[in-house]
């Protein structure tokens, strides 16, 4: 036996190690990829799919979202020669989420989940590849502009520039945006009380100016509604008549943003933008985390654009203090 495939013996014995304490959709996985994937790619596959298995506390694979993804791809991390705990490199982020697109699209095409998740997921780039966006105040309301101008019912234009709106005030996840309910809101405290995934409660309080835009909608829903004679409990509903999804919320997101940006971004990158803008008034990273509700600071400090130079406020500082 030559060394090649004495290696590649190895690689499948320590993937069906690994795949006895896997679920049975991820040998069916294996089984698919075996025939045009090396063994060294599939168990890099096997192994990211293991660490992002470990690291959800869902029960089943249908209960996965974009948002446990999220927090898994954000929490990586890889102990170096040094015994430091450093975040993974893009590049490791980026070829865990190959592999989880090739697994979550392969549950999907086999009908054992409704959609891939991944799809909802911003693809990590190199650091020296392509500049981060961040999005300015003025980038927000040109988006809110194309609602304005959009040439659609106005029930769907109420809605659409009221789920954008929420996403600008209040940075919240896609998913959640889709599960508020009517019920969530206290009007009179204009409160609005949300569970997120931690089973963790998340009060945002919204100004007057914003209740009038969610009570614009509300009116439009309510009256939609009853004309169908439906119950609904979803704040946010598609013209179905049922609550509506994330995948078509981020659908609106990508419409206005095209035409008001030149490129597409995604409900995550408001989200982003909301961390940012409000680090860049606040200058306060504790307080920015707790509004965003991220689980931790470095978690946060990924969103923040820093336009500050510290060497020339520092020079300028003590150019000052000296006289100059």
């Amino acid at each position: 036996m030559n060394g090649r495939l004495e290696h590649e013996l190895q690689i499948n014995q320590k993937i069906e190690t690994m795949l006895l304490e896997l679920p049975d959709n991820v040998r069916q996985f294996y089984n698919n990829i075996r025939i045009s994937k090396s063994p060294k790619t599939c168990i890099e596959y096997i192994r990211y799919i293991q660490n992002f298995i470990g690291y959800s506390e869902r029960v089943s694979i249908e209960e996965i979202t974009d948002i446990d993804i999220q927090e898994y791809l954000n929490s990586i991390q890889y102990v170096n020669k040094n015994g430091e705990i450093k975040k993974a490199s893009a590049a490791y982020t980026k070829a865990a989420c190959s592999a989880l697109n090739q697994y979550f699209k392969y549950l999907y095409k086999r009908r054992i989940i409704n959609g891939n998740p991944m799809d909802l997921i911003d693809r990590p780039m190199r650091k020296d590849s392509v500049k981060r966006i961040f999005l300015s105040m003025n980038d927000l309301n040109k988006i809110l502009k194309e609602v304005e101008n959009d040439n659609i019912a106005d029930i769907w234009k109420a809605r659409n520039y009221t789920i954008l709106h929420l996403f600008m005030v209040t940075g919240m996840r896609n998913t959640a945006l889709s599960e508020i309910n009517v019920t969530d809101f206290d009007w009179k405290k204009r409160k609005l009380t949300i569970i997120d995934k931690r089973d963790k409660e998340q009060v945002y309080i919204f100004s007057p100016g914003t209740k009038k835009i969610l009570m614009k909608w509300l009116k439009y829903r309510d009256q939609y509604l009853e004309s169908f004679k439906i119950k609904e409990d979803a704040f946010f509903i598609s013209a179905k008549k049922n609550r509506i999804s994330p995948r078509t919320i981020y659908d609106i997101v990508q419409k206005y943003s095209k035409p008001a940006l030149g490129y597409e971004i995604s409900p995550h990158k408001l989200r982003a933008a909301f961390v940012s803008l409000y680090y860049k008034k606040t200058k306060d990273i504790e307080a920015t985390k707790e509004a965003v509700g991220h689980s931790s600071i470095s978690t946060t400090s990924l969103y923040i654009t820093r336009s500050d130079n510290p060497r020339k406020k520092a020079a300028t500082y003590m150019s000052k203090s000296l006289g100059a």
